[in-house]
Formats: structure tokens, sequence, C-alpha cells
């Protein structure tokens, strides 16, 4: 047997070597050092496609939501997580939820939000949806004229009156979707029950994979994220026509509603918004949902629901957040 020549071994050594510290070293280099967040900052790139079913040739998306909460919204959900505890703790409130949407890039964050709340007149706008949707294939029923004699005092009292119809006249139904939206009106939402289509109602629900509340039940519920949807396709024009998602939110902007959002925001600042106050004897809940307009890239999204047993400090409660929230996003 031919002895192997030493400079043979020589190079054989240095071969292993090297190779030993190459793959030792892209190893190392592989190695996902744990982030120091709760949630994989990866993962966030992915996307929940949230599209409109029932068509044969074509799957319209309404909008794509991350799987999980933007990191750069921590700072602003731990804020507002230690407002709502400290609210909590002093008594003033039951609960808070809140869901916040940066718009141009479809980052979210929210606290509490498995909780459900009485939507109330929350409930108003899935009713201007539904009228959108049957003057796609009726435009005149928009025109259509009824005659308002007299308030129904069977209605639900309002903690937060505003412009109300007037007894005798005459309304179409466009401006009674004014008074509806704008002025949560709940003698409009009355007549404007006469003239809806409940199948058309339910299926604004069921398009958009949000549980339609049973309104005849005290614990009928709504989480703040599933009531965020109507707002998101609204802003995206995508499940009414553009034509309709810019008359629907020209009568939320002039919601004329001052004691929630609106009072943490800078005077003058466009917001598209609904309310809903709901009582039962001592207990109450106050909530809001809105577009807060900043130009450029800094729109934001917010919902906030809470419970408590004074409406005046829950409204405050509204307004703080919306200025937490405001201060966070329209930072450079």
């Amino acid at each position: 047997m031919k002895q192997i020549p030493a400079y043979f071994l020589a190079v054989a050594i240095l071969m292993s070597a090297l190779i030993t510290y190459f793959v030792t070293k892209a190893t190392t280099e592989n190695v996902i050092t744990p982030s120091n967040t709760d949630t994989d900052v990866s993962s966030c790139n992915n996307f929940d496609l949230i599209r409109l079913k029932g068509y044969k040739y074509v799957d319209p998306l309404l909008f794509a939501e991350r799987d999980c909460e933007a990191t750069t919204l921590k700072p602003l959900e731990q804020e507002i997580s230690a407002y709502i505890d400290n609210q909590k703790q002093s008594g003033k409130l039951v609960s808070a939820s809140v869901y916040i949407r940066t718009l141009d890039d479809g980052e979210w964050t929210d606290v509490n939000p498995d909780e459900q709340y009485h939507p109330a007149s929350l409930l108003k706008l899935p009713v201007l949806f539904t009228f959108a949707r049957m003057a796609e294939t009726k435009p005149e029923i928009l025109n259509e004229k009824v005659l308002f004699k007299q308030h129904d005092s069977s209605l639900p009292k309002q903690m937060f009156p505003s412009k109300s119809l007037e007894p005798g006249h005459t309304y179409t139904i466009r401006e009674l979707l004014q008074y509806l939206i704008a002025y949560s009106d709940n003698d409009a939402l009355y007549l404007l029950y006469n003239y809806h289509n409940p199948d058309v109602y339910k299926k604004v629900f069921a398009d958009l994979n949000v549980p339609m509340p049973n309104t005849d039940r005290d614990d009928a519920g709504i989480t703040v994220k599933e009531y965020s949807t109507f707002l998101k396709v609204l802003y995206n024009g995508t499940y009414l026509s553009l034509a309709s998602s810019e008359f629907a939110l020209s009568y939320l902007a002039e919601s004329d509603f001052k004691n929630g959002v609106v009072k943490g925001l800078p005077a003058n600042t466009t917001v598209a918004h609904k309310f809903g106050e709901y009582f039962k004897g001592n207990y109450c809940e106050l909530h809001e949902s809105a577009i807060v307009y900043l130009g450029g890239k800094k729109d934001f999204l917010i919902t906030i629901m809470t419970k408590g047993t004074d409406m005046k400090v829950l409204s405050d409660v509204l307004g703080n957040i919306s200025n937490i929230t405001y201060n966070f996003v329209s930072k450079p």
C-alpha cells in the first residue's frame, strides 16, 4: 500500500478546517435572534384578504387586513391601555375597547377587542348602506317623498339631541338619510323602516362578514373591530359604488356630534363619524366610529366603545382616547 504524501494530508486538513469554519459561520449568521416584542415583525407582512362572495367570475377585494397588530403602534396601544386601566381603577369606567387603523398602510392595533357592546344608533349606518344598495337597482327610491306626521314618543330618548324632523313636513328618502346619519334622528329611522328591504339589510351584514346584532335583546353585541368594517369599505370604496361611498361619507362628515372623538382633535379637522348611545337604568354605553382626515398619509380610522354609569364621563373618555391617538399618529 502506497504511503499518502505529507503535502496531501496537509492540504486535506486545511480544506477540512476551512469547510468547518464557513459552515459554522453560515449557521451562526442564520440564527434568528429572539425579538423583544410580543410579535415577530416578519409575520405582520402577511395579509388576510377580505373578499365579497357570491359572484361567478369575479372575486372582489373589500380590504386587506394584516394578520397581526403593528409593532410600530405598540406604544400607542400601551398608552391607551394604561389610560383605560386608570379610568377603571378610579371607578369612572366599567369597560372600554378601541380599534385603530392607519389607512395609508393598513397597520392596526386594538385594546380589549373581544368585549361586546350594544350598538344602538351605530346601526343607522348599515341602514344607509341598505338604501344605497337598493338605489343601485332603483335610483328613484331616493327621491320618494314621505310625510312626517308627528314624533313617536315610544322611540328611545336621546342624551345628545340634535336637529329633528318637523311634524307636518314632507321629506325625500335622501333627506331622511341625511337626518338619520348627520343628526342621528330616531324619527327618520322610524320612517325609513317602512321603505327599506330587510333582505338587503341582512345581506349587508352577510357580505361584510359582520354578525348582525339582535336588537330585540338587551345583550345584543358587536365588537370594535367588527363595526370598523363599515368604515373601512366606505373609505376604500369597495362595497358600495364610488359615488355611493362618497355620498355616505359626506353625510357622516356632516355629523354634528361634538361630544366624543371631535373633542380630542384640533378645530376644523374633517371627521366622518357616527356615534351610538345606550341606556338601561343607571347603566349606559357611548360609542363612536370615525375616519379622521389629516391629509397626506396620516388619515386614520378609530372606533371606541365604552360602558359606565355616567354619560359625561364616557364622553370625556372618547375625547381623551381620540386626543392620545391624534398626538401619536400626527407626529412627524
